[in-house]
This record gives C-alpha cells, structure tokens and sequence, in this order.
C-alpha cells in the first residue's frame, strides 16, 4: 500500500482498497420547532449524506422515544420514523450501523436505579429483541451500547457528564450490567436479526419510501455492487459488535504514584470492558471489585463473539493521582503542547496510531476486525453573510473539482486522523472502517423528544442554522466528499 503521506502536503490519504469512510447521521430529521420529526427534512440530509459518497452511517436509536416506558412494545410513531430512515438509507446505497442504547436511558427505567438496577439488563434484552424482528432484514452492523466506559466513568464514577453520579468504586455494578446487557442483546438480536442482507442500488427506491408498498430492492442479492468491508461473505447472521472509547494513558509525570494511578485508569477505561468480552474475564485488578455481583455463567453470556471491535478515540488522557479529597485516586491533567479544539480537548492524531497498533500487539487473535469512529469536537467558525452564499470548494491538485488539503482546523482534524488509521492498516492492524462526523451539528443539552436541547453544537459537517435548521455545508465536507471519491476511482 502507498504511503498515506504527511498532512497538509496538498495530498489526499491513501486508504486501502475496502476500506470503509462512515458518517455518523444521528438527528437526521430533527427541526428546532417542537414536534414530530420531519420526514422531509429527514429525506434532504439522507441526500446531503449520500452526496458525501460514503457507504456507511452510524445510527443511534432513541431508547426514551421508543419505549417512553423503558418496557412493552415500541412507540409507533417513532418505529414508524425508523422505518422510513432506515428504507432512504438503503434507497441511498448506504448500509446502516445502528447503536440500541446511546446512554440515556427512558425515565422510569432509570428512577428505578439506571444501571445500578440488575433489572435493566432485562429491558435492554427485550428492546433488542424488539428491534432485531422490525429492522432486522435492513440493518447491516449492530452495536447493544455505545460507549460504556465514559457511561462508568463520567457518568456514573466522576459525575462529569450524565446522569451525573459520583459514586466512585460504588459505580462497579453498573459496568457488570452494561456488558450483561451488552451480552443479553447480542443473543436476543442473534435469534431475531434476520441476517444482512445487501442494500438497495442507490435510487432503486425513493427517499423515505413507504415500506409496506415499497418493491422489494434485492430481487438479485449478488448484483450488490457495495461489497461490505466489515462483513464476512460467508456470514448469514447479523452482525454485531461493540464500540467503546479508547485512549493511550499518559502518566503526569515518571513518580511512582502518577503511574499507580495511570495504570488504574487504564485499567477502567481500557480494559474492564474489552477483557470480558473478548476474554470472558475481567482484569485482574478490578476482579476483586466485581465478586458480589457477578453470578454464574454471567461471564459466559458477556462473552458473545464479535464480528468487529468499535473503537471511540478523541485524544491521550494524561493521569496523575488525585488530591486527598478525592473520591477517585485518579484526576485528568491538562495535556499541553497541542492544537486543541474548541472545547479545548488536544489533537493528537498519532496518538490514535499509537493506540491502534498497540491494541494489536496487546490482543492479538483475540481481537476481531476493528471499527474506529473519531468523537465529534466543536470548532467556531465565523458566520457567514447572508448574500455571500455557499463557498466553492478550492482544488485539489489532481482531484478535479474537489476541495485542497485542509486549511482550517476541523479539517485539519480529519486528515490527520484519517491518516493515522491508514498507517497503522500499512503496519498490519486490521481496521476496515472508520466513521467520522458527526453530519449535523448536536444539541449540547440532553435529547428530547421534539429534537435537541440547549445551543447547537458546532460539531457537524454540515452547518445547521439554530433559527430556521437550514443546512449549510462547512469545508470538511468537501474535503471528505473529496477523498472518497479518490478512493472510489482509484478503486474503479
């Protein structure tokens, strides 16, 4: 394989041939006006994400919006929307990877405990159950919970992000639950999940097509031209894997006690997750931790085989041990040296590299193929006046039309990232996908069920106007729709 070159050198990353660029569609549909979403505005970002060329999108299902109860059947409306995404996804050409549980759980379910309740590892399992009969025919890649170890750590150990716990080491059942639930809907999907089946050629159908009249797009299964880069062609089941954030640990300084405290960390963000579902164990540190609340063959149902490891990665995490007053022996230091975003989290993409290729060495067989998706991160830009319209793209050297290297940070972010995966695939990790984005800018409050709270975050490829929801095309976006219709050349 070609180098993947150096950023910004004018040049565009060499990705190997099957590789798969991904976007994260999440909100695809959602308005600012309270309400149904709208089918229609979902339609236009299904196209807007197509005209990227990419072949793959992750999509988080709404747990509150379709089980408002956390338990019976599922919310029609909100099927009903699935559906119709689901089926312009496919119209589009584009295959979907859909997470069930995204970390926030239906109210009642969690005033009842969340997942300190044992009890709602059940629920996920039915929840799975449910959807592996409805969309189980139209999903390709399936993911029980996203990211668990910042759902245990900031979530539920720190109180840095939602639900807002601060439990410290109390916090331990609820990983134990997350990878039982993890494991409960691997096996409820298995046996509902019809298998993958090829997408529709793109156009065969129209966008947000009716599924009940719709004609059937796989008269001619073999005549699918999208050959799936995560999937085995012999496989006739769903396919199902995890994705959970990773991150090398950097201690804050060689003392004895900032490594103690790094290699801890490590262990909670790294390792308590991956080692019993790949392993069937937990690390050995921690094991003592989780005695009283494992059962018997507990182990057995977390660890379900893969067919892909998802990988989450924002930046290094720098340890040092904590103050007294700490409940946790662990704090983050600031990391510095660094191009930061404008949440002021660093950029390192060779960190990301590093990560890779040490995962393999570390697990070697264990591991399946892997999936890695770049966490969003806002960057400001300065708006744009109303008459000015929409910018050209500039050109790329030898990619006729397209965007050049990257000029402003976001972009700068992909590239370097983008990059980073394809040297560690040149060094021999195994990684068929990587999912970038997120396409719209997010809500930075928790979701509702009208569409996104609080300030739009400035995290997506596309602008999303926070008046009107007009979509405005942000120069990543060029760029990326750019590299992948390189690839797509050069693969013919």
């Amino acid at each position: 394989m070609p180098s993947p070159h150096r950023p910004g050198d004018g040049s565009l990353p060499v990705l190997p041939p099957g590789f798969a660029v991904g976007v994260d569609a999440d909100g695809l549909g959602l308005t600012r006006a309270p309400g149904a979403r709208d089918c229609a505005t979902a339609a236009s970002d299904v196209r807007r994400l197509a005209g990227l060329g990419v072949t793959s999108a992750r999509v988080a299902l709404s747990w509150p919006r379709l089980q408002p109860s956390g338990a019976g059947p599922l919310e029609e409306a909100e099927a009903r929307h699935v559906d119709l995404l689901l089926d312009a996804l496919a119209a589009a050409g584009i295959r979907p990877s859909v997470t069930l549980h995204d970390g926030v759980l239906p109210e009642p379910l969690q005033a009842d405990g969340g997942w300190l309740n044992r009890g709602t590892v059940d629920r996920l399992a039915d929840l799975a159950a449910l959807a592996g009969e409805r969309w189980g025919d139209r999903v390709e890649h399936w993911v029980p919970v996203d990211q668990p170890a910042r759902l245990l750590v900031e979530g539920h150990m720190t109180g840095r992000a939602a639900p807002g716990l601060s439990l410290a080491f109390d916090a331990l059942p609820v990983a134990h639950h997350l990878l039982l639930a993890h494991g409960r809907a691997v096996l409820a999907l298995r046996a509902t999940a019809r298998g993958r089946s090829p997408v529709a050629p793109p156009c065969s159908r129209g966008p947000l097509a009716d599924p009940a009249t719709a004609p059937d797009p796989l008269a001619d299964p073999l005549a699918d031209p999208l050959a799936d880069p995560l999937a085995d062609g012999a496989a006739t089941g769903p396919s199902i894997g995890c994705a959970n954030h990773h991150a090398p640990m950097w201690p804050a300084s060689e003392d004895v006690a900032d490594v103690a405290a790094t290699k801890l960390h490590d262990a909670l963000w790294n390792a308590l997750f991956l080692e019993p579902m790949l392993l069937g164990r937990y690390p050995v540190d921690l094991q003592p931790l989780l005695e009283e609340v494992v059962r018997d063959g507990d182990l057995a149902t977390i660890r379900q085989p893969l067919d892909f490891y998802g990988v989450t990665y924002d930046s290094p995490l720098k340890i040092g041990i904590a103050g007294e007053e700490s409940e946790v022996p662990f704090e983050r230091c600031e990391l510095l040296g660094y191009p930061e975003t404008d949440a002021g989290t660093p950029v390192v993409p060779d960190a990301l590299r590093e990560w890779l290729i040490m995962f393999r060495a570390r697990y070697r067989a264990a591991l399946p193929p892997l999936q890695v998706a770049l966490a969003p991160a806002p960057y400001v830009e300065p708006a744009t006046p109303a008459d000015a319209g929409t910018p050209e793209a500039p050109v790329v050297p030898g990619v006729p039309g397209g965007p050049i290297a990257p000029v402003d940070p976001r972009t700068s972010r992909l590239e370097g990232h983008l990059r980073a995966v394809a040297t560690a695939v040149q060094r021999g990790v195994d990684v068929r996908a990587l999912h970038v984005g997120p396409l719209l800018d997010q809500g930075s409050g928790p979701a509702t069920g009208a569409g996104p709270a609080g300030p739009l975050a400035p995290v997506g490829l596309l602008a999303v106007d926070p008046v009107d929801g007009a979509r405005t095309p942000r120069p990543a976006y060029h760029w990326l729709a750019a590299v992948v219709g390189a690839q797509t050349r050069s693969l013919g």
